[in-house]
């Protein structure tokens, strides 16, 4: 038996159409780097800037067709089976999944995709969870400060007043004292009101009170005196406090007054008491349903209640009264996208943008979502936009340098990252991604560098030390490749692309016994993987198992028909089990895609003088030899023609 080369029993590695870019390796066995990017929970600044959001990589357009419809078993099941795997292999696997569960469960081959989709589905989860953490503290640092910055701004904020004349005035037969009693406390509430209006709080709470002690029972003069005591002095318990009494005075005089429900809101807000805010935000809202900020502010309490949809209603009122509310539209888009609502949310946003062309968050909102729907060119603009508009934003840089990666633009994807780590050069997901990206442009060397410092961030990722196993493979570093894919897989067993990568190194320096557990191990994730099937295939072949070679090879051709080099391999499989019509077919189709593959003259040769045909075998080594091959295969293919003459 003739035991194939190592080094010619590999697939090329071709990237398939409309799946995640593979790398391009002479021994094609590779998996494709991946690119640290999960969709990550989106935590909305309210009411700031700045931003930090969550990472989603898609790659090529939306599909129509029998996407989101209900596909039977027979002659569309191919089809589902082909998009599926389109969304799969985008890391869309919710999409993937949606499609399957539309196909009949009781075809093996829709079973089979649906195991598949799951089992990498959670491979995928473990390239996610750096960067979700990573984005994560970024989001929570940066929403502590902001909420800060919120509350700030709602007790500083130029609140005007207006003070109504009466709305009853003194009877006819009323005294000149009492006559004259209103028209002095209707005189001193607007000169309060102006005093307030201008900013001097201190004069217009002393106004107010004044008029206060002339009619105690004045609801409006006891609601101003309390807001200009809350104006004053908002970080003073005891101005705080006078601040409430007099507010709930108002209101105990009159509970349909609504300034005073909205001050206990702002108090309560200040406060953290977010439940007694709601109520009272509510309340100020009932009473004045035109209060555009009262709906803004109260629209933020219940985003940070978790309820979104309360939300989304209050700031979708707010921006009726206020169209030119550029938060108001953006925290409208962020409830919305909390609700699932994603072609809603990026209207609300595009909103923002038509009152405020250079809102980067809102840019940055729009890429997000269109990327997360398959529109990678609209979500390129909007990322760049948000780029040119906060050009110290590192987060939003990283996000386009994805995006570029998503389009198969690595050199935009360099560029954007160098740009992007010299903002911030020790964010490991900008590493690991600047470290895909040189790979990719075949720079291992200069990859080097990121992908260890991905390693000296977080030394105990899977998916950090897989990038520097990559990397060092790449360079020819035998020994450190095998080393941190060996982490990688300690990290995590079930880390496929180290377990594929690890056994391929082992099969190729004819450790075929050392690679096919974790092969096999790799199967169990991603039953469905070209490059687990195929490798499979070799290790099988090298440890002369012919017949789970076979297997394997098969299924691997099935899922990439085209590869020249898994199809060789099988037809040598075939060879050593004496299934010489298949052998023989095999060899002629590879023949037929790359005629430059001179060993398969040599192959074909012998199976045609098994067959007694020695017209054609002389043939085919008379053409070998006049394409003048190298002296090895000359030499076997003079001795096999003077054999026959």
């Amino acid at each position: 038996m003739q035991t194939p080369s190592r080094d010619k029993g590999r697939s090329t590695g071709r990237t398939p159409p409309a799946r995640t870019p593979k790398q391009d390796t002479p021994s094609g066995r590779r998996l494709s780097t991946s690119i640290v990017i999960g969709i990550i929970a989106a935590v909305c600044l309210l009411g700031v800037g700045g931003i930090v959001l969550g990472l989603s990589l898609g790659a090529g357009g939306i599909i129509q067709g029998i996407l989101g419809k209900t596909t039977p078993a027979g002659p569309n099941v191919a089809e589902g089976l082909k998009l599926a795997d389109y969304y799969a292999g985008k890391g869309e696997f919710e999409e993937a999944l949606r499609v399957l569960n539309g196909l009949s469960i009781e075809d093996p081959k829709v079973k089979a995709a649906l195991d598949d989709v799951l089992a990498r589905k959670k491979a995928a989860e473990e390239a996610a969870k750096q960067s979700e953490l990573a984005a994560l503290k970024a989001q929570q640092d940066q929403l502590k400060a902001g909420l800060a910055q919120l509350t700030d701004t709602l007790k500083n904020q130029q609140q005007k007043i207006v003070v109504q004349q009466p709305a009853t005035p003194p009877p006819e037969n009323a005294s000149a004292k009492a006559k004259e009693l209103q028209k002095k406390v209707q005189d001193l509430m607007e000169k309060g009101a102006a005093a307030f209006n201008a900013g001097r709080y201190n004069e217009a709470r002393k106004t107010f009170e004044q008029a206060v002690a002339l009619a105690p029972d004045n609801s409006d003069a006891l609601a101003f005196a309390g807001l200009s005591w809350w104006r004053e002095n908002p970080t003073d318990s005891a101005s705080v406090q006078k601040a409430v009494d007099l507010s709930k005075k108002a209101i105990d005089k009159n509970p349909d007054n609504w300034l005073p429900h909205k001050t206990l809101a702002e108090i309560y807000d200040s406060r953290k008491l977010s439940d007694d805010a709601m109520r009272e935000y509510k309340t100020a809202v009932r009473l004045n349903p035109s209060d555009a900020d009262a709906l803004y502010a109260l629209g933020k309490l219940q985003y940070r209640a978790r309820l979104f949809s309360d939300a989304q209603k209050s700031f979708e009122g707010c921006v009726a009264l206020r169209p030119d509310f550029t938060r108001a539209h953006f925290n409208r888009g962020m409830s919305l996208v909390q609700l699932g609502d994603k072609t809603r949310a990026i209207d609300a946003f595009k909103s923002a943008i038509a009152t405020k062309k250079d809102d980067a968050d809102s840019q940055y909102m729009v890429g997000y979502l269109l990327r997360d729907k398959g529109d990678i060119a609209g979500a390129l603009e909007a990322f760049k936009l948000a780029v040119q508009y906060a050009p110290d934003n590192a987060g939003y840089m990283r996000e386009l340098g994805a995006t570029y990666m998503a389009r198969g633009d690595f050199a935009g994807a360099e560029s954007t990252f160098t740009r992007a780590l010299a903002q911030d050069p020790d964010n490991t997901i900008a590493n690991y991604n600047m470290a895909s990206v040189k790979i990719k442009l075949g720079k291992p060397r200069e990859a080097l560098g990121y992908a260890q410092k991905t390693v000296d961030r977080d030394a105990n990722s899977s998916s950090s030390n897989y990038i520097l196993g990559l990397a060092n493979e790449k360079l020819g570093n035998v020994d450190d490749a095998l080393k941190y894919y060996g982490i990688a897989v300690e990290k995590d067993p079930k880390f496929a692309p180290a377990l594929i990568n690890l056994g391929g190194m082992y099969d190729s320096r004819g450790m075929a016994d050392k690679a096919l557990p974790l092969l096999l191990t790799a199967q169990e994730v991603l039953p469905e993987s070209y490059e687990v099937q195929n490798n499979l295939g070799n290790a099988y072949l090298h440890q002369q198992q012919y017949q789970d070679s076979i297997t394997h090879l098969s299924k691997a051709l099935s899922i990439q028909p085209d590869s020249k080099v898994t199809e060789y391999n099988l037809a040598l499989a075939y060879a050593e089990t004496g299934q010489i019509p298949e052998a023989k077919k095999a060899f002629l189709n590879v023949l037929s895609k790359d005629p430059s593959n001179l060993d398969v003259y040599i192959k074909l040769a012998r199976i045609f003088v098994k067959e007694g045909n020695n017209k054609d075998a002389k043939d085919l080594l008379t053409r070998l030899l006049a394409k003048n091959p190298k002296s090895d295969i000359r030499d076997e293919a003079q001795k096999l023609l003077d054999q026959l003459k």
